[in-house]
Protein backbone atom coordinates (compact mmCIF):
# COMPACT_ATOMS: atom_id res chain seq x y z
CA UNK A 1 0.00 0.00 0.00
CA UNK A 2 1.72 3.24 -1.12
CA UNK A 3 2.14 6.14 1.25
CA UNK A 4 0.53 9.42 0.51
CA UNK A 5 2.76 12.18 -0.80
CA UNK A 6 1.61 14.52 1.95
CA UNK A 7 2.63 12.04 4.66
CA UNK A 8 6.08 11.58 3.09
CA UNK A 9 6.59 15.34 2.94
CA UNK A 10 5.53 15.74 6.58
CA UNK A 11 7.91 12.96 7.68
CA UNK A 12 10.79 14.56 5.77
CA UNK A 13 10.07 17.96 7.34
CA UNK A 14 9.94 16.30 10.78
CA UNK A 15 13.31 14.59 10.25
CA UNK A 16 14.94 17.83 9.06
CA UNK A 17 13.46 19.82 11.96
CA UNK A 18 14.68 17.17 14.42
CA UNK A 19 18.18 17.27 12.93
CA UNK A 20 18.29 21.07 13.10
CA UNK A 21 17.09 21.01 16.72
CA UNK A 22 19.73 18.39 17.63
CA UNK A 23 22.53 20.42 15.97
CA UNK A 24 21.38 23.63 17.69
CA UNK A 25 21.29 21.86 21.08
CA UNK A 26 24.77 20.37 20.59
CA UNK A 27 26.21 23.72 19.56
CA UNK A 28 24.48 25.69 22.32
CA UNK A 29 25.38 23.37 25.19
CA UNK A 30 28.05 20.80 24.26
CA UNK A 31 30.34 21.38 21.29
CA UNK A 32 30.80 24.56 19.26
CA UNK A 33 32.80 24.97 16.05
CA UNK A 34 35.11 27.98 15.60
CA UNK A 35 37.23 29.24 12.73
CA UNK A 36 40.63 30.70 13.60
CA UNK A 37 40.99 34.27 12.27
CA UNK A 38 44.58 35.18 13.19
CA UNK A 39 48.15 33.95 13.54
CA UNK A 40 48.27 34.26 17.34
CA UNK A 41 48.29 30.47 17.95
CA UNK A 42 50.76 29.43 15.21
CA UNK A 43 52.26 26.79 15.08
CA UNK A 44 49.61 24.94 17.13
CA UNK A 45 46.62 26.33 15.22
CA UNK A 46 46.87 28.08 11.86
CA UNK A 47 44.68 30.90 10.50
CA UNK A 48 41.69 29.33 8.76
CA UNK A 49 41.78 26.14 10.84
CA UNK A 50 38.41 25.08 12.16
CA UNK A 51 38.30 23.73 15.68
CA UNK A 52 35.78 22.17 18.04
CA UNK A 53 35.32 23.58 21.53
CA UNK A 54 34.00 21.64 24.53
CA UNK A 55 31.46 24.02 26.08
CA UNK A 56 31.04 21.85 29.19
CA UNK A 57 34.51 22.87 30.37
CA UNK A 58 33.73 26.60 30.53
CA UNK A 59 32.42 26.71 34.09
CA UNK A 60 33.34 23.31 35.50
CA UNK A 61 36.53 24.60 37.14
CA UNK A 62 38.79 22.20 35.29
CA UNK A 63 40.69 24.83 33.30
CA UNK A 64 44.40 24.19 33.78
CA UNK A 65 47.74 25.54 32.64
CA UNK A 66 48.38 24.51 29.05
CA UNK A 67 44.72 24.32 28.01
CA UNK A 68 43.73 26.09 24.80
CA UNK A 69 40.54 28.04 25.44
CA UNK A 70 38.06 30.12 23.48
CA UNK A 71 36.72 33.13 25.37
CA UNK A 72 34.93 36.43 25.02
CA UNK A 73 37.55 39.11 24.36
CA UNK A 74 37.76 41.33 27.44
CA UNK A 75 37.83 44.67 25.63
CA UNK A 76 36.12 43.81 22.33
CA UNK A 77 32.39 43.04 22.70
CA UNK A 78 31.17 40.34 20.35
CA UNK A 79 34.68 39.05 19.58
CA UNK A 80 35.99 35.64 20.63
CA UNK A 81 39.70 34.89 21.14
CA UNK A 82 41.64 31.61 21.22
CA UNK A 83 44.68 31.49 23.53
CA UNK A 84 46.60 29.13 25.81
CA UNK A 85 46.20 29.23 29.59
CA UNK A 86 49.62 30.06 31.04
CA UNK A 87 48.70 30.69 34.69
CA UNK A 88 45.63 30.07 36.87
CA UNK A 89 44.28 31.79 39.97
CA UNK A 90 46.90 31.95 42.72
CA UNK A 91 49.87 31.63 40.33
CA UNK A 92 52.47 34.37 40.03
CA UNK A 93 53.53 34.88 36.42
CA UNK A 94 56.47 36.82 35.09
CA UNK A 95 58.04 37.06 31.63
CA UNK A 96 61.74 37.97 31.27
CA UNK A 97 63.07 38.35 27.72
CA UNK A 98 60.40 35.94 26.47
CA UNK A 99 60.96 33.32 29.20
CA UNK A 100 57.75 32.55 31.11
CA UNK A 101 58.26 32.06 34.84
CA UNK A 102 55.43 30.61 36.96
CA UNK A 103 55.78 30.73 40.75
CA UNK A 104 59.53 31.29 40.33
CA UNK A 105 60.04 28.32 37.98
CA UNK A 106 61.06 28.92 34.32
CA UNK A 107 58.68 27.04 32.03
CA UNK A 108 59.52 24.79 29.09
CA UNK A 109 57.07 25.71 26.33
CA UNK A 110 57.65 23.46 23.33
CA UNK A 111 54.42 24.71 21.72
CA UNK A 112 55.69 28.30 21.25
CA UNK A 113 56.52 29.35 17.69
CA UNK A 114 60.24 28.52 17.38
CA UNK A 115 60.70 30.71 14.30
CA UNK A 116 60.13 33.97 16.15
CA UNK A 117 62.33 35.25 18.97
CA UNK A 118 60.25 36.74 21.78
CA UNK A 119 62.11 39.22 23.98
CA UNK A 120 59.08 40.64 25.76
CA UNK A 121 58.92 41.34 29.48
CA UNK A 122 56.00 41.27 31.87
CA UNK A 123 56.31 42.13 35.57
CA UNK A 124 55.62 39.53 38.26
CA UNK A 125 51.86 39.47 38.79
CA UNK A 126 49.72 37.19 40.95
CA UNK A 127 46.54 36.03 39.22
CA UNK A 128 43.45 36.37 41.45
CA UNK A 129 41.30 33.28 42.12
CA UNK A 130 38.61 32.76 39.48
CA UNK A 131 40.86 34.15 36.73
CA UNK A 132 43.46 32.91 34.26
CA UNK A 133 46.39 34.45 32.39
CA UNK A 134 46.45 33.62 28.66
CA UNK A 135 48.98 34.04 25.88
CA UNK A 136 49.15 33.05 22.22
CA UNK A 137 51.70 30.50 21.07
CA UNK A 138 52.94 33.04 18.50
CA UNK A 139 54.06 35.45 21.22
CA UNK A 140 55.18 38.32 18.99
CA UNK A 141 51.85 38.31 17.14
CA UNK A 142 49.33 37.84 19.93
CA UNK A 143 47.04 40.35 21.59
CA UNK A 144 46.89 38.60 24.96
CA UNK A 145 46.78 39.18 28.72
CA UNK A 146 50.17 40.92 28.72
CA UNK A 147 48.46 43.89 27.07
CA UNK A 148 45.19 44.01 29.03
CA UNK A 149 44.23 46.01 32.08
CA UNK A 150 43.81 44.08 34.30
CA UNK A 151 46.13 41.42 32.84
CA UNK A 152 43.91 38.41 33.48
CA UNK A 153 40.70 36.86 32.23
CA UNK A 154 37.72 35.98 34.44
CA UNK A 155 36.93 32.27 34.10
CA UNK A 156 33.28 33.13 33.49
CA UNK A 157 34.36 34.67 30.13
CA UNK A 158 35.51 31.26 28.92
CA UNK A 159 33.31 29.68 26.26
CA UNK A 160 35.14 26.34 26.42
CA UNK A 161 38.29 24.33 25.77
CA UNK A 162 39.47 23.74 22.23
CA UNK A 163 40.08 20.03 21.74
CA UNK A 164 40.08 19.14 18.03
CA UNK A 165 41.06 20.57 14.63
CA UNK A 166 38.56 19.27 12.06
CA UNK A 167 39.53 21.37 9.04
CA UNK A 168 41.61 21.29 6.90
CA UNK A 169 41.76 17.47 6.72
CA UNK A 170 45.58 17.34 6.64
CA UNK A 171 45.71 19.12 10.04
CA UNK A 172 42.89 17.09 11.62
CA UNK A 173 43.68 15.93 15.15
CA UNK A 174 43.48 16.49 18.90
CA UNK A 175 44.83 19.69 20.47
CA UNK A 176 47.06 20.14 23.54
Amino acid sequence: MPRSTARSILETIGIIAGAVLLMWTLQAFLIKPFQIPSESMVPTIDPGDRILVNRLSDTSGDIQRGDIIVFKAPHEPGVDFVKRVIAVGGDTIEVKRGQVIINGIPQVEDYVNPLVMDVSNFPATTIPPGNVFVMGDNRTNSQDARFWDPPWLPVDSVIGKAFFIYWPPQRMGLLN
